[in-house]
């Protein structure tokens, strides 16, 4: 066992609850996501580049709009962007597939007796439409939203929310996340992060938010098998 995984398994101990991200953690929706909103800005006459999708990777709609414009110069009026943008990626999220690994993680975790739930900067409505083909999901019924809060992440307010509806404190909680963004809230929340790095030039960022990093939702899945297994009660 590396240092790492030594490491990992010591700060988690045998959590409370177990809080998953959705796009990009339990289901492959970020290029879709990229795609749609890419697409959508060509309807309203803008050109997004293709690296802007490292950029946007993660934040809410409030702070993709922000970004085009900070990062971008583009300027565009939400509500437009909103509409263009909800054509075109409903179609796009039926199409989703689920990550590698996310059914068998999904499942261990509620055989192992854990709370879990959907901690997503996504409306509650998408987060329904993307989890709706996957039938593993209906095991996940405890959803909280962006639409639950004042901000989303990298703030911290949608995992305390969660936590406080979930009724367990956040550093009981392990948070798997794939981005970033996602691993800068739920850092900030008090959650421990176990961050995937699905690309291999997203480790350096997500190491910059989490010490808890790895390659798969299977390894995700060893780590908190063996945590659940070395610290369950006698």
């Amino acid at each position: 066992m590396s240092s790492t995984e030594r490491d990992v398994l010591a700060r988690l101990e045998r959590p409370a609850a177990v809080l998953f991200d959705m796009d990009g953690t339990l289901v492959d929706t970020e290029p879709l996501w990229f795609e749609a909103t890419r697409e959508a800005l060509a309807h309203l006459g803008h050109r997004l580049p293709a690296a802007a999708a490292a950029e946007i990777l993660g934040l809410d709609f409030a702070a993709i709009v922000e970004r085009l414009r900070s990062t971008f110069g583009i300027v565009v009026d939400p509500r437009a962007l909103g509409e263009a943008l909800g054509e075109v990626i409903e179609p796009a999220l039926a199409r989703a597939s689920a990550r590698p690994g996310a059914a068998e993680l999904v499942e261990h975790v509620i055989q192992a007796g854990l709370v879990c739930a959907i901690v997503s900067n996504s409306p509650h409505a998408v987060i329904t439409a993307t989890l709706a083909p996957h039938g593993w999901a209906a095991a996940l019924p405890r959803r909280y939203s962006v639409d639950d809060v004042a901000l989303g992440k990298p703030a911290p307010d949608v995992y305390l929310h969660a936590t406080k509806r979930l009724g367990v404190e956040p550093g009981l909680c392990i948070a798997v996340e794939d981005s970033a963004t996602g691993a800068r809230a739920a850092v900030a929340a008090g959650v421990t992060c176990l961050a995937v790095a699905f690309e291999l030039g997203h480790r350096n960022a997500l190491e910059r938010e989490t010490p808890h990093v790895v390659d798969s939702l299977a390894e995700a899945l060893d780590l908190l098998a063996r945590s659940i297994t070395m610290n369950r009660p006698a």
